[in-house]
């Protein structure tokens, strides 16, 4: 009868054992599985950063460098309720802490003057420690008119949806009473390496801004794959630095306008869509002569050439007068075509909209209605004077569609966009031949006009020494009406088999052969050499 009761018990036991073990497993189930996500969140709530700076993906030139020059830097993190009082005046007396705010949490950034004071307290109290801080944009930034500024400008505007990301917290764990737990503090940043690559080529950039900081006060650059399209730099100054935006707000010179896709006057760049149109419409061929008197009459108004001090260029082939940019030839090329002819062939080289869809500053220009251009205004419309704007990207690519024999493509500076997860967003951009809008037969005698600028004409100060390889070009001086001028170059190299395409412009530059040319030269030669020739 013992026997019997004692095993009873043991089961008792043993079901009661098995029971409470069985309550164990359904709560760490229920707290694993069922509340995991509601506990996880009560927990998190917790842990609060000092800055709650976002961890945003990064941008990229096409090789994967990244252009903002991103750095970390040391911040001190002050608790005053940890600190006893002769810390907290030892910090005031040093500046460290603000006698307003001298029981509140506060966060400096380290510097040569206060790393001396911190080291003194550092690891002394908990009231005190160091942790790094993400600065998105350093010094050294590259193409920052490209690049933006976060969710205001550029492509930081255009994907801001894409950059955002988690939160990049400082990992201060606080108590009930809101002050940071001793030795319970963590960084918890994210690597970026994602985010947008741009085809921009980092090398090329940096040699190119070099340049400009030296040669051009205000202007653009743009520089151009000749087979793809793909736009390996574009700079635009004044410069200007995203750490300290508010610094140039109210800048006169205007550094925040990306110059390199604002709209100007183009001068006698304008001239290649005139000889385009007549050379594809059979108006004109290269060997046709014509006659500069040094100006011409076109309705009311008197149109000068650059050779009107010396009596005119006399007679003169078409070929010539592209070289030597006479005004009386091209107004006379303009009048045989009519403004219907010019505006639809400039409508056809892509001028008068946007170049790109990633660039919200970008304008599209103006090409005027042939409406609003009566017959007085036809002189100035046929050598890129009056109510006409270009933009440098555009002047690109109106060089692009020449260099690939009357192909016109749509230029790309966005190669591909990865999510914060890793996933590729938007693949490589495939270049896509869109139309052929002249004949390879006009495309190659604008060819050879364009050398021959470059050989005896306007353009011959981009040419490199030595003959280290060949460039054809076009020059461009464009009025304003004031007495100032824009200096234009757009070029390409090598000419017998173009790479590169630059396009050089210099705001009241006043003289595109004696300023642009010249810029031009030397980013073609810093590309030649950075290439490996």
């Amino acid at each position: 009868m013992i026997c019997v009761n004692r095993g009873e018990r043991l089961h008792s036991l043993f079901a009661l054992i098995f029971f409470l073990i069985g309550i164990i497993v359904l709560r760490l189930f229920d707290i694993q599985i069922l509340s995991h996500n509601y506990l996880y969140s009560r927990a998190f709530a917790q842990w609060q950063g000092i800055s709650q700076d976002e961890n945003r993906g990064g941008i990229f030139d096409r090789n994967g460098r990244s252009l903002l020059d991103s750095y970390k830097e040391n911040y001190v993190f002050i608790s005053p309720r940890w600190l006893k009082d002769t810390e907290i005046e030892y910090l005031k007396k040093n500046n460290l802490l603000s006698p307003q705010k001298s029981n509140k949490l506060q966060s400096i950034r380290l510097s040569s003057a206060n790393m001396e004071v911190v080291k003194k307290l550092l690891g002394k109290t908990p009231g005190i420690f160091i942790f790094p801080k993400e600065m998105r944009y350093g010094e050294n930034a590259l193409a920052t008119h490209v690049v933006g500024y976060r969710g205001k400008t550029g492509i930081e505007r255009t994907f801001d949806h894409f950059l955002k990301g988690g939160k990049s917290k400082a990992g201060i764990l606080y108590d009930g009473f809101g002050q940071p737990i001793p030795g319970a503090s963590k960084k918890d940043v994210t690597d970026v390496n994602w985010g947008v690559w741009l085809t921009i080529d980092s090398k090329m950039q940096s040699a190119v801004e070099k340049i400009m900081d030296e040669e051009i006060q205000k202007g653009a650059v743009v520089v151009m794959d000749a087979r793809t399209g793909e736009i390996l730099a574009m700079a635009s100054r004044p410069n200007y630095k995203q750490y300290k935006l508010e610094a140039y707000l109210k800048r006169e010179d205007a550094p925040l306008i990306n110059r390199a896709v604002e709209a100007y006057i183009p001068g006698s760049i304008f001239k290649i869509i005139v000889l385009a149109a007549a050379l594809e419409e059979n108006v004109a061929d290269l060997d046709d002569e014509f006659f500069c008197s040094g100006a011409k009459q076109v309705g009311g108004n008197i149109i000068r050439c650059n050779s009107y001090e010396k009596g005119g260029h006399g007679r003169i082939s078409l070929r010539d007068a592209f070289a030597y940019s006479c005004n009386c030839a091209f107004i006379e090329l303009g009048l045989r075509l009519g403004k219907v002819k010019i505006l639809e062939y400039a409508e056809k080289f892509g001028l008068g909209k946007k170049v790109l869809g990633v660039l919200a500053e970008e304008k599209p220009g103006n090409i005027p209605s042939p409406q609003k251009i009566y017959q007085a205004d036809l002189g100035n419309l046929s050598i890129g004077q009056g109510n006409l704007q270009i933009t440098p990207l555009q002047a690109t690519q109106m060089l692009l569609t020449v260099v690939r024999d009357g192909i016109r493509m749509t230029p790309v500076l966005v190669k591909k966009v990865v999510d914060s997860s890793g996933f590729e967003v938007q693949t490589e951009l495939v270049i896509h031949d869109t139309e052929k809008i002249i004949s390879t037969n006009t495309a190659r005698k604008l060819q050879k006009a364009l050398k021959a600028v470059v050989d005896y004409g306007t353009g011959t100060l981009s040419k490199p020494p030595n003959e280290l390889f060949e460039v054809a070009g076009k020059t461009g001086t464009a009025e304003l009406g004031d007495g100032n001028n824009h200096a234009w170059f757009v070029g390409y190299f090598p000419a017998d088999n173009p790479r590169y395409i630059i396009t050089v412009f210099i705001e009241k530059g006043q003289s595109g052969p004696l300023k642009a040319a010249p810029v031009f030269r030397k980013i073609a030669e810093e590309i030649y050499f950075l290439k490996g020739k």
